[in-house]
């Protein structure tokens, strides 16, 4: 009798590299808006970077369990606005109230151009309800129908038209009021700050990317630290971080090696720039957390290519074009 050999959560590791590769080339084309449309909600590159990876996680997760035709860009918007508006209920971060009622003091609904949303995004996801927030940005910046609006929110299209009307005026009466200088209607534009890790620690890993040394970089680490290639895989364990990811660093990663220090929208990181013929690029971007003199958290934006660009315009660094 033939035994049938038993299946490991290996061979599915395996078999799910391949089904993920695919799908990231599959929705590849919508990425940069997604990140876009994150990026407003959120206010935060940061913030953005974590719910596209969330929203990606959750999308190819829930590819078996749909028994419908799955329009692309669609799917993906609708488990990030979900996401956000769960986080937002959990964290309870937005009070909103005061527009709720009050929407037809304005007369106008007619909508807004894409760039005068963008002008008002403070007002937008800190003075408006969460679905407001959302339909505005849906229907008159990426340009879904009411419709494709509806099937997002779980709601009608009749739901998502008032919405959208609550939210256009709502918006303008904000924008109104903020305009008269009204310092009680102030939006809070402080950058959300981050923990500042162990200076010795960060110095000594700079110093590994300078000297190219992959050893003294392991070292670093705890035993059991935690690696996020954000978008590609986790990596737990010194053993495990110093036979793959720095390892691929340093085999890879050919040109002279430049890590600084920075703080970027609030969070401080190490900037990893390459030189190539004359002029340095952006590699890379670390955040680090550390404990007891070791690095025990690491998230490396590597393959985040919008937020690098954004980071870039301020660094005042081209992104490489391996990346």
């Amino acid at each position: 009798m033939t035994h049938r050999k038993e299946t490991t959560l290996q061979d599915l590791e395996t078999e799910a590299w391949k089904l993920k590769n695919t799908f990231l080339e599959t929705i590849a084309p919508y990425r940069s808006d997604l990140w876009k449309y994150c990026r407003s909600l959120t206010r935060s590159p940061w913030d953005a970077e974590d719910l596209v990876q969330e929203t990606l996680l959750k999308a190819f997760a829930s590819l078996g369990q749909i028994w419908q035709p799955i329009h692309h860009k669609s799917y993906l918007f609708r488990i990030a606005t979900n996401t956000w508006i769960n986080q937002w209920r959990r964290k309870k971060l937005i009070k909103y109230t005061e527009y709720e009622e009050h929407y037809e003091e304005v007369r106008s609904a007619e909508p807004f151009a894409e760039y005068d949303v963008y002008e008002s995004i403070e007002l937008l996801v800190t003075k408006l309800p969460p679905k407001q927030a959302a339909t505005i940005l849906l229907v008159d910046v990426f340009s879904f129908t009411a419709k494709e609006t509806a099937e997002m929110l779980a709601t009608t299209e009749g739901a998502v038209k008032a919405l959208l009307h609550r939210a256009r005026n709502n918006l303008r009466l904000a924008h109104s009021k903020e305009m008269e200088g009204d310092s009680k209607q102030a939006v809070n534009k402080k950058v959300k700050t981050y923990p500042m890790p162990d200076k010795n620690v960060i110095d000594a890993l700079i110093d590994t990317f300078h000297k190219r040394d992959p050893d003294a970089m392991a070292k670093l680490f705890s035993e059991d630290a935690h690696n996020d290639i954000v978008h590609v895989g986790q990596e737990y364990g010194r053993e495990i971080i110093r036979n793959n990811s720095i390892k691929d660093t340093f085999l890879l990663w050919q040109g002279d090696l430049r890590a600084e220090l920075y703080t970027l929208w609030g969070r401080p990181v190490v900037v990893v720039s390459m030189l190539e013929g004359a002029s340095w690029f952006l590699k890379s971007i670390l955040y680090l957390e550390t404990e007891e003199n070791q690095i025990v958290t690491k998230k490396e934006y590597y393959f985040c290519e919008d937020l690098l660009q954004e980071a870039g315009q301020i660094l005042g660094l081209s992104v490489h074009p391996r990346n």
